[in-house]
Order: structure tokens, then sequence, then C-alpha cells
């Protein structure tokens, strides 16, 4: 595998996917991270040099994964020859565009237009400006060209001025504000950033301008890295899928290792999750809120039963957990004898503190995966859902809460 740094904030899902499917198929990977391919100049100019990735020679490895960062800052006809370098070995990419190069990419055109499209449509925004990323790389065309895109399609003209380029660094999300604001002296209702890195330097330096968010101006990134859930004002983002994306850019290259032919292109879904900082109620308390028409019109609490695999998989979801996790049958295992507790708990068949406990195991069975304080929040409030649902009694309710 190539990159060209691993500190990347995304870097460690995609990593996790990326070896598990290695695990899966039985390869062992090697990483070199030796930065930006750039053509160093040599004695012999017949043989073009590229520093640390010199070490690599046709015949020593059976494929090669370049990573998305590769490409930051390159061309596509410099990283059209650092490929010819790497002939015959079999290649796949992340984000990564060359020809003959088979590339896994998020879905960054319906993931960008979907959290535009919520801004217009449901906050009413119309004067929306865009951080871009670095020029020339296959997801930052991408989402500028969503971005055209969605604004052409809301009948609302595209404003160069609103337009603030970037380089995926929170400096630069700093930076962009200092232009539209203190240079420009432009006034938005909202901006989009194409990275939640850029999203962040945003948000700091609009809170130093008094502009707060989401109050005065709604702000939206792309990524859905772990820190978004955690700011101040929780982040509404796009959500990448990292470890899809490593897992499936590794069985990729294990296809073409054996012969196999792959589509120029494999696009993986992304999805907009919606936070605080676009101005809607925070995800957790979406969660919780109960509806007049989702409370049970029967007081009996042996209707809870056909309820548990609804309960389970709003659980799942609350947790992002897909079915195909590695951990699903621990998650299926660990949910089920959680709402199994509860309903003994209400029936007064349990009255220890073995739901307490349960919902303990709960917690540790996701941090134990990776899963933020917030999905843990909102699998109790779903829980809670379910259960107030199927409650008439004020008694038993007060028992539930």
């Amino acid at each position: 595998m190539f990159a060209a740094q691993l500190t990347r904030a995304w870097g460690a899902e995609f990593m996790t996917g990326l070896m598990d499917a290695a695990e899966e198929q039985d390869i062992n990977v090697v990483c070199f991270v030796g930065g930006k391919p750039v053509k160093l100049q040599t004695s012999d100019q017949s043989q073009p040099s590229y520093g640390l990735y010199d070490l690599i020679r046709p015949g020593q490895f059976d494929g090669l994964l370049l990573c998305a960062d590769l490409a930051l800052g390159s061309t596509r006809e410099q990283l059209q020859e650092f490929c010819r370098t790497l002939a015959p070995t079999p290649l796949v990419s992340h984000a990564v565009e060359a020809d003959g190069l088979p590339a896994f990419v998020a879905d960054n055109v319906n993931g960008m237009r979907a959290a535009l499209r919520h801004l217009i449509e449901v906050h009413g925004h119309k004067r929306i400006a865009f951080i871009r990323g670095p020029g020339g790389h296959i997801d930052t065309d991408q989402r500028f060209q969503a971005y055209q895109e969605e604004l052409q399609a809301q009948h609302i003209r595209f404003d160069e001025h609103l337009v603030l380029d970037g380089d995926y660094s929170a400096e630069s999300g700093r930076a962009a504000v200092r232009t539209l604001v203190d240079q420009r002296g432009i006034q938005v209702q909202a901006i989009v950033a194409a990275n939640d890195r850029m999203a962040f330097g945003a948000l700091e330096a609009l809170s130093e301008r008094g502009l707060i968010v989401p109050d005065r101006i709604a702000l939206v990134g792309f990524d859905d890295l772990r820190e978004a859930d955690s700011l101040g004002v929780p982040l509404t983002t796009v959500r990448q899928p990292f470890y899809e994306l490593g897992r499936q850019s590794l069985l990729g290259l294990a296809k073409r290792i054996n012969g196999e032919a792959l589509p120029p292109v494999t696009m993986l879904p992304t999805s907009l999750v919606v936070r605080w900082s676009c101005g809607c109620l925070p995800e957790s308390v979406q969660h919780a809120v109960l509806m007049p028409k989702e409370v049970a019109q029967t007081g009996r609490l042996d209707g809870f039963a056909h309820k548990r695999d609804g309960a389970i998989r709003a659980m799942f979801a609350a947790a992002e957990v897909p079915e195909n996790h590695r951990a699903s049958a621990q998650f299926r295992d660990v949910f089920g004898r959680t709402w199994d507790v509860l309903l003994a708990s209400l029936n007064e068949t349990d009255t220890s503190d073995t739901f307490l406990k349960m919902v303990q195991a709960s917690v540790e069975a996701m941090q134990k995966h990776g899963r933020e304080p917030s999905h843990w929040h909102n699998v109790i409030s779903v829980l809670r859902k379910h259960a107030l649902g199927g409650i008439r009694s004020q008694d038993t309710a007060l028992r539930a809460e």
C-alpha cells in the first residue's frame, strides 16, 4: 500500500477495513509512506526516481494499492507517469484517477447534493458559500460539481464570489472565513466545506467574529470524522464509508491479482448525518422524541414481545453498526438481552440491577468497537423510545424512565 502519510484523520478507519479484508484473504500488507510521488532529478535521465517508492520493483509484490492522499497536489499526467513506473504490477486505488487504474470512490456527488438540498429545502437557505479542496483531485472536483449542480437544480444563481479555495486543512477553513467576511464583506446564510477539517477551522473563525453557528450561520462539512460529533456544536456532515472503502479496495486488489477485471470506478454510498450545526435538533434529541401516534393504545405489556426485532434493528441503526459488521453477532446478542431484561424489569419479574448491568454491557461493546459517546446515548434513547411506545400505564412509564 502506498500512502503520502498515515496521519490523515480518516486513515484509522480505512486501515481497519483494509486489514480486516487482508486477514480474511490471508494477504500480507506492507505500507510505504513516502509522501507525494515526485519525480526526482537523477544522473540517469532514462530511469526516473521517486525516492522511497523506488524500493518497489516489478515482481517484489503481487499488487499495489494507491491511497487517495497520493493524488493531492499532483496532476493526472504526473500520476499517470508514476503508475507507468509500477507496471506490470496489478494496481487499484482509493480515489486516485489515472488511465487503466480501477478506483474505489465515495459517492461525492449525491452526498454533497443531499447536504445542499437539506440546507435549501429544510432551512430555506439560498446564500450558501462553498470552501473547496485542492484542485485536480477526484473528491474535490466531484464535490464542487455537486455544489454547482444542486444550486442549478434549485434555481439558485451560482456566484463565484461565494467560492473559497482550501487545501483540506483547518487553517484553510479559517482563511476562507477571513476572505469571505473580512476581505469580501459578504454575508451568507450557510457555509459548506468540502471536508470536515476545513469546517472545523471555519467554525472557529466564525465564533471569533461573533457569527454563532447555527444561530447566525449554518455550517456543513464532509467526511464525518470522529471529532465532528464532539464539537461544542456537533457538525452536520456527509459520512464517507472509510471502513468499507479500505475493505473493498483490498478485496478489489485481490481480484486484480487473480486476473479478474474491475470496473474503472466502484462507487460506495455516502449518507447525510444531520446534527446541530445546520440548525436542526441534535440527533440524540430526535431519537428520544416520542410522538403521540407512537404510543400504544393498550396498557398490556405482552405486546412488547413482537417489538423485539424492531427495537434491535433500531439500536443497530443508532449505533451505526452495519449488518455485515464483523461483530454484528455480538451486538445483536447484547442488544437483544438488554431488551429482554428491560421487559422483565417492567413486568416486575426482575427487580435487581440486571438492566443497568446490561446497559453497561451494551456501552462496553460499542466502546470496544470504536463507537463514540453520542452513539451510546442514541442507543439508549432508541431503547427508551421503543419502550415508552408500548406503554399506556403511567406507573409503568415512570418505571421505564
